[in-house]
């Protein structure tokens, strides 16, 4: 249910507020409960839009149509449990006592992190930054938080003179999927296992595409069902709800390794 949230929200904060799909989502994000209960003719006339608009915009999304978008809409209707926590603390000990609760989670999260060096494997992630730093067609591939940890790493690589791309609508990592080859380097991040539930289509056009992958994930157990060059493991799937603050750990130690790699002192001690 959160992938709908998640890519209505990408969707407003990137679009421009004359574009008639933002006008659908901003209906959308106010009115979730209600198109649960909606045709796409009630929907298009509470838009001022056609219903092939509604479909068109469902495609954007990521959704194969209007009634797969519905659904997920009515999953939260009828769901009693507005808010996944994502976090592993028990709800009463937040209610009650923050401070306890702040230390227990803080305590799971260092102990994630400390526990990281365990898993990353350097001669593989050498490799993928050799590979980043070869290739002239790198794109980062992931949903949530997996895209946005994307994004800080994309921002350290072009600070290093590295392009890469890291779309976080979903159209746009389709088309991305669709346009590379096997020149391309293909970075698809999944901690717990959503893309496999929202990506498909991106997953199949990176398969088509004969792009080297690498895999980057808190669970060595998962499938994508395509081939894997290269694969990061940074935690296992016992874990996965702290696995985001391993990305992003290791998102920053890539960085890190990258610049160390790639860029030498001189003689009076400064960067080349």
């Amino acid at each position: 249910m959160k992938n709908l949230f998640y890519r209505l929200l990408i969707y407003l904060d990137s679009a421009n507020e004359t574009d008639t799909n933002y006008n659908i989502a901003w209906y959308m994000a106010h009115h979730l409960s209600a198109v649960a209960n909606m045709g796409i003719s009630k929907l298009a006339r509470e838009c001022f839009v056609s219903p092939a608009t509604i479909s068109r915009f469902c495609r954007a999304l990521g959704y194969e149509n209007y009634a797969h978008l519905k659904q997920e809409c009515a999953y939260f209707s009828s769901s009693k449990r507005k808010f996944n926590n994502l976090i592993d603390v028990p709800l009463d000990m937040m209610k009650n006592d923050p401070q306890r609760c702040s230390e227990y989670y803080s305590l799971q999260v260092s102990e994630g992190v400390k526990q990281l060096s365990q898993y990353l494997d350097w001669n593989v992630i050498d490799a993928v930054l050799r590979q980043i730093h070869d290739s002239e067609n790198v794109s980062f591939f992931g949903i949530h938080f997996s895209q946005s940890a994307a994004l800080h790493f994309q921002t350290d690589l072009l600070m290093l003179g590295k392009f890469t791309t890291a779309y976080m609508e979903t159209e746009r990592l389709i088309e991305c999927a669709k346009r590379m080859d096997e020149n391309s380097l293909a970075i698809v991040i999944s901690v717990s296992g959503n893309l496999l539930n929202s990506g498909q289509k991106i997953l199949t056009y990176i398969k088509k595409s004969n792009a080297k992958v690498v895999f980057i994930t808190n669970n060595p157990q998962l499938d994508l069902g395509i081939p894997i060059d290269y694969k990061i493991i940074i935690g296992t799937k016992d874990n996965i709800r702290i696995g985001k603050h391993n990305l992003l750990t290791t998102m920053e130690l890539m960085a890190l390794r990258y610049y160390s790699m790639y860029y030498t002192k001189d003689e009076n001690g400064e960067i080349e």
